[in-house]
């Protein structure tokens, strides 16, 4: 081989050592997955990996090095939310707190992510039910045989997905094709109520269409439309086993794979498996209360099936808000309480109102929620309360609000059986986090989400961990987009800010001594912003070690806790009361949590710029803490009322399109009333 020039030692030598900072991920939190790529290796991914000892020595007490800190440290982070920070600088103006907003909403990571995460949705592929090797198998009756006949029929219309067929067929098999719904050329007494209850499957969110029988035309009168034919009979009696089968797994695991709708989606319903639907449908005399006992548990199942039932039958009366002149802003009006109630109602956000303010007056931030109703009911965007808006706000939604209801249903059967007895809740459309005991809130608070085009994941986990102060290793595109531009006009900015930089070899340096103009796209040194309060982390992280690198944590811009819209992260989740949380997660009282986080001490002048402040460590939980990360559009709150709240990453757009997907054109069709469709001239055909 020959020797390789100057420039493309550089270069590897440059690459080599980009890879070796740009690593911004959590280090507690990487789980291996996969190799990475070239260009993975380079600007990270979602799928990297936690070490399965610590980087440098050991971790019992022993004092590690600045410089193998600083690499632990420097991969505490994979988002940097566009936090801007104030050391050493002057209290900033009105102005600039906004312009602050501003750029934290904006988007500094230019990594290519996964957006808003759409999909297509198709649903999963069905096959036949037969297999020919059954024909090795005897047939005990005429009525087993007709079924075996059917059953090793290549060309039957019956179908359904390979796990159930599987599990059918080898039931069958297994009983000599003795039939489970039918008996002297007539379906049983407990065939009629598995029928009667599937008709009515609306009632949990589902379309009776989906669990009609093949060769059915109605639930009603089917002893008439077999007409004592034995084909006929046997083919309905596997067709309703395949009935039966998918509504037990619909009710148990939800009617779509949520992994199908969302890239941000990482749910794994516990479905009931289908074999074990085989063995108490092939047995029991009584499957009803078997299909009852596969429904969610949780409270809120119960009160979305109420609701959904009332909505059904007609509905509450709506409320009307009376006509009456315009309302602009700083203006009172008896009406703006119920402007107010309803625009919540409606899932449009509004900011919580100040304890000291007068609730009937129409202030900026409620104008600001009534042009945001105005954009979504399509009419001109006034911020105030117009005959336009008041109609809007007096028309029927309901049928939007059953939809609502019938999607979130959907959501609460992909959730485990058992949450736990205490368990953390973040729903990101209401933006609030809630910690349960037996079921009851025992403690609340906002959050901030990923914006939408840097989504928070839904999944669930267990809490671990609490880290008190801790450090943030700087992504590689910040130091190039954000404070790069910043240190070319100002080379001491990371310094006087109290950053720590580190080269390729380990030393510390000053940020005055980089030359910013020729960094590049690929720095060669390392930035870690040590602990303390305006951290971009803030106080206190929480972590549950999972691939998508995502977290709850402190935050320095407590500003945008008073927002009513709070998607302004990379996806990590910003608790309002950090300390709060932590004392609960811990058992602790606030002082131990203060305690623990330490006093920040005076600054010396004469110091080292870039000596931390406080102590940076990490207590584990006694017991791990289940914490969901769910979306949910609808919520009953205390009292039982279901909130709606903003659709924020277009989910329900995506449940939508998979309610109203045509099997047979293999598009989406327009879903119309998505909780009275199912009807037997309409509704879906889903598995």
């Amino acid at each position: 081989m020959g020797k390789m020039s100057k420039f493309s030692s550089n270069l590897l030598v440059g690459l080599a050592a980009f890879a070796l900072f740009a690593g911004t991920a959590d280090a507690e939190q990487k789980v291996y997955k996969k190799r990475l790529g070239f260009f993975e290796s380079l600007f990270g991914g979602t799928q990297t990996r936690t070490p399965s000892r610590p980087l440098f020595g050991s971790t019992d007490g022993a004092k590690l090095t600045w410089w193998e800190q600083n690499q632990i440290d420097k991969q505490n982070q994979n988002e940097s939310d566009g936090i801007r920070i104030f050391y050493g600088e002057s209290v900033p103006s009105k102005k600039q707190r906004q312009r602050e907003i501003l750029a934290d909403q904006s988007e500094p990571d230019p990594l290519p992510g996964l957006g808003l995460g759409n999909v297509s949705y198709f649903p999963p592929l069905v096959v036949p039910v037969y297999d020919s090797a059954l024909l090795k198998i005897e047939a005990k009756s005429q009525e087993a045989e007709s079924i075996r006949i059917e059953l090793i029929n290549k060309a039957t219309n019956i179908r359904t997905v390979d796990s159930e067929r599987k599990a059918i067929l080898a039931f069958y098999g297994a009983n000599s094709f003795r039939p489970i719904w039918t008996q002297g050329g007539h379906i049983t007494p407990r065939a009629k109520s598995v029928l009667k209850l599937m008709s009515n499957a609306a009632v949990d969110g589902l379309a009776a269409k989906n669990y009609l029988p093949v060769g059915l035309i109605s639930f009603d009168n089917v002893d008439e439309a077999l007409a004592g034919n034995p084909l006929k009979i046997a083919r309905f009696d596997i067709a309703m086993t395949v009935a039966a089968v998918k509504y037990a797994r619909h009710l148990s695991g939800g009617q779509f794979d949520p992994n199908r709708l969302s890239l941000y989606n990482d749910i794994k319903p516990q479905t009931v498996a289908a074999d074990a639907v085989m063995k108490v449908i092939g047995y029991s005399p009584f499957p009803e209360s078997y299909f009852a006992s596969l429904v969610p548990t949780h409270p809120q199942y119960a009160i979305f099936k109420k609701a959904l039932a009332e909505t059904i039958d007609g509905g509450k009366k709506l409320n009307v808000i009376a006509d009456g002149p315009d309302v602009k802003v700083g203006a009172v009006d008896e009406r703006i309480p119920a402007i107010r109630t309803r625009l919540q109602g409606l899932g449009i956000a509004v900011a919580d109102l100040d304890s000291k303010a007068d609730p009937k007056v129409l202030d900026k931030k409620l104008s600001k929620s009534l042009r945001n109703f105005q954009a979504s009911s399509k009419i001109k965007l006034t911020g105030i309360v117009d005959v336009a808006t008041l109609d809007a706000l007096n028309a029927d939604h309901s049928a939007d609000e059953r939809q609502r209801i019938v999607f979130n249903m959907e959501r609460l059967r992909w959730l485990p059986k058992n949450l736990g007895t205490r368990f953390v809740f973040v729903n990101q459309p209401a933006y609030e986090v809630n910690v349960f005991d037996h079921n009851k809130v025992a403690w609340h608070s906002k959050v901030i989400v990923g914006k939408p085009m840097n989504q928070t994941y839904s999944f669930y986990d267990q809490i671990e961990t609490v880290v008190f102060n801790p450090s943030w290793g700087v992504p590689a595109s910040i130091i190039v987009n954000e404070y790069g531009p910043k240190s070319r006009k100002d080379p001491s900015y990371l310094d006087r800010n109290g950053f720590k930089l580190v080269d390729s070899n380990g030393d510390v340096i000053s940020s005055s001594d980089v030359d910013w103009w020729g960094m590049g796209q690929a720095p060669t040194f390392g930035v870690q912003q040590p602990p303390g309060s305006d951290n971009a982390l803030g106080e206190l992280k929480f972590l549950f070690p999972n691939a998508h690198d995502i977290y709850m944590h402190d935050t320095p811009t407590k500003n945008l806790f008073a927002e009513s819209t709070r998607a302004f992260s990379h996806g990590c989740v910003r608790v309002q009361n950090p300390r709060e949380f932590a004392a609960v997660l811990l058992n602790m009282s606030q002082e131990e949590v203060a305690q623990n986080l330490g006093q920040k001490a005076k600054k010396n002048k004469k110091a080292d710029p870039t000596e931390a402040f406080v102590d940076s460590h990490s207590i584990n939980l006694a017991e791990k803490v289940p914490v969901y990360l769910t979306y949910f559009t609808a919520w009953a709150d205390d009292s039982g009322k279901i909130q709606f709240y903003n659709d924020i990453y277009g989910r329900d757009t995506a449940m939508a399109k998979a309610f109203a997907y045509d099997p047979l054109a293999k598009k989406p069709i327009d879903s119309g009333d998505i909780a009275t469709a199912g009807a037997i001239d309409g509704g879906l055909n889903q598995n």
